[in-house]
């Protein structure tokens, strides 16, 4: 990297984060010293960031793999693992490593391409999952030249492992890709709250509109995502106006509305040899006015990198303030500085023990999860077994129901997989909805749950016989069998008698019994048949109902415990941090007199000078994000995008 022009903004952030850096290492905070320290020392990362993120099934992975000119290189169908990353960098071929934190240290396996979704997706095997942090893919594709992409768990508000994992990326992140589907519903809070704590760390930030092609209303969903966005934006800076300076960029991001689908068309055509159809595919997907904004990412990754140092210095010096003030108020002469510094700490824990009491009530009522999880099992195997009890009461023959019954096991056991998808996200809607209300309560980030890609469990398959015992001779019951077919022979006789003489009787009533007698005994079988059905159907639903709740009911006390195990480490955290706060209060306030004046103009200096920082910080990272602002100069072209 070239050295930066000592009087441009470069060279000035970076003298300016040195001084943060050292007022930090002043005011006994080594762990925000170090912080900056990791922040600005990637300025000897030649290769520029860009984190790609979204909800699930917003179209990120299909725009990487089209990106790099792989359409099959990373998963499109199931959604990164929780705690895992994939990063895409420029390399002479094709190649993919698995890194690993294990008890040993950190553990690097060679995979092959192809076995990616095993190792990095929520559809591969947990067993090769675990402990997977990130899997580093090398392809050569020349818009890789300088740039990293870092593909994320989706940020869906079900998914608070995989936000933390992304917005975790967002602290080496120069630049972030957020992508919006025009085949979906337009941006939710949870998007957009993710975007606003994106912007504290990142300012080079632009909206990928991703599956134009399939939408003939893209326009306008671009343009509600972009109300939305302006709405939220301008109520969060209405609430805090000290949120402007991160937020207000957002609405001046750019966007793109691209069509993986049409570029991967245009390669086709292009391979076929029918370059003119290749050239006006690709213009219609987008694609080129995107890659030229990345490509000033990576010429312009000192801008970008800047951005987010000064955000890094911006959130220290933010820190360092509060202690600051602390100091001052403990050493002044007025006790009333000190005992309101201790009410608001009070306060604090106040609002703690009070939120520790919600937080038991909320752990009672998520106890009753298990109960409806029973519920909606029961209700979803009763409407598939209806089906089949209806059909039933058409099989009129033996011979019918003995081809029913060859087929009732397979057809029940698909019936119970196309069934099992639908329960669990039942079941996953219900957890979350009332999970999520629990965090919520207490200040959380919404929930981490895992449930889609489940695997059934192992069901026995039906197992129904026919009713043997109506062939068996023995079996005859003389007066329900025999007497009601005698007589109705006799009575028929008798007709037959009259217009044939004691010949017609002799031929003709014997006949009729018998076969009134074998129609009944025909009837009762189907008859004894369908109740055996019935009833086994009825048994086998029972026991598949019992081990679907049982183990959906293991799911959901999991990520019961872990969302209350993550509350009470919040709570715990929080809770040491006033604690801590209010014994150095009283401390400092208990020094003798000349100590306090020391401590008291100690802070009103530090107080001074990170007012003067920050008002430095401000000002760089408005110039920054001007530079920023002038990435790419290929803007989101809408008009070339097709719906």
């Amino acid at each position: 990297m070239t050295s930066p022009d000592p009087n441009g903004p470069v060279a000035r952030l970076l003298r300016y984060a040195n001084e943060v850096h050292a007022l930090a290492g002043r005011c006994g905070r080594p762990d925000l010293a170090e912080v900056l320290a990791a922040c600005a020392g990637r300025w000897q990362d030649e290769c520029t960031d860009v984190v790609v993120a979204g909800a699930q099934k917003r179209g990120k992975s299909r725009l990487l793999n089209t990106l790099v000119g792989h359409p099959d290189l990373l998963p499109v169908d199931a959604d990164v693992a929780t705690n895992c990353f994939l990063s895409l960098r420029r390399g002479p071929r094709l190649t993919a490593v698995v890194h690993r934190s294990t008890g040993a240290g950190p553990v690097r396996t060679p995979i092959t391409v192809e076995s990616i979704p095993d190792h990095a997706s929520m559809r591969g095997d947990a067993g090769r999952r675990r402990d997977v942090v990130s899997v580093d893919v090398t392809v050569d594709s020349p818009l890789l030249d300088g740039l990293r992409l870092l593909d994320t768990p989706g940020v869906d508000s079900l998914t608070v492992g995989h936000r933390q994992v992304t917005v975790a990326m967002l602290q080496r992140a120069d630049a972030l890709l957020f992508t919006l589907s025009a085949q979906d519903q337009p941006v939710l809070r949870h998007e957009l709250e993710f975007l606003a704590e994106a912007a504290e760390r990142v300012q080079a930030i632009a909206f990928v509109l991703t599956k134009v092609e399939d939408s003939a209303n893209w326009r306008s969903l671009m343009e509600e995502n972009r109300t939305r966005l302006r709405t939220f934006v301008t109520e969060a800076i209405a609430a805090d106006p000290g949120r402007a300076a991160t937020l207000a960029p957002l609405l001046e991001a750019p966007w793109f509305p691209v069509s993986a689908k049409l570029a991967e068309a245009a390669e086709a055509k292009r391979r076929e040899g029918r370059a003119e159809r290749a050239d006006s595919l690709r213009a219609r997907s987008g694609m080129d006015a995107l890659e030229r904004h990345l490509r000033g990412f990576a010429e312009g990754r000192d801008s970008a990198r800047g951005a987010t140092v000064v955000a890094a210095a911006l959130s220290v010096l933010g820190t360092l303030a509060t202690g600051a003030g602390d100091d001052v108020a403990a050493g002044s002469d007025d006790e009333g500085d000190v005992a309101a510094r201790l009410a608001e700490v009070d306060a604090g824990l106040v609002e703690l023990a009070e939120l520790s009491g919600r937080r038991r009530a909320g752990a009672v009522a998520n106890t009753f999860l298990g109960r409806e999880v029973a519920g909606i099992v029961a209700a979803r195997v009763a409407e598939i077994r209806r089906p089949y009890e209806n059909t039933i009461a058409t099989l009129k023959k033996q011979d019918q129901i003995d081809r029913y019954m060859a087929e009732l096991p397979e057809s029940v056991q698909r019936s119970l997989e196309a069934a099992w998808s639908q329960i669990v996200h039942d079941v996953e809607r219900l957890a979350r909805t009332t999970l999520d209300a629990f965090a919520r309560d207490l200040g959380m980030d919404p929930v981490d749950l895992a449930g889609r890609g489940r695997a059934m469990p192992g069901l026995s398959q039906v197992q129904v016989r026919g009713d043997l015992a109506a062939d068996d001779a023995g079996d005859v019951d003389l007066i329900r069998d025999v007497l009601p077919s005698a007589s109705i022979g006799l009575s028929l006789g008798g007709f037959a008698t009259a217009l044939l003489g004691p010949v017609g009787f002799v031929l003709v009533a014997p006949a009729i019994g018998a076969a009134i007698f074998m129609g009944r005994r025909s009837m009762e079988k189907v008859q004894r048949s369908q109740a055996a059905i019935r009833g086994a159907l009825r048994d086998q639903f029972s026991v598949v109902a019992r081990e679907m709740t049982l183990d959906l009911e293991r799911m959901v006390a999991t990520w019961r415990v872990g969302v209350e195990q993550t509350a009470d480490e919040s709570l715990a955290r929080r809770r040491k941090e006033l604690e801590t706060r209010r014994a150095e209060l009283r401390s400092a306030s208990a020094r003798s007199a000349a100590d306090r004046l020391k401590a008291r103009r100690s802070g009103q200096d530090r107080i001074a000078a990170i007012g003067t920082l920050t008002t430095r910080g401000r000002e760089l990272r408005a110039e920054l994000a001007a530079a920023v602002a002038a990435l790419g100069a290929g803007r989101a072209d809408i008009s070339g995008a097709s719906g």
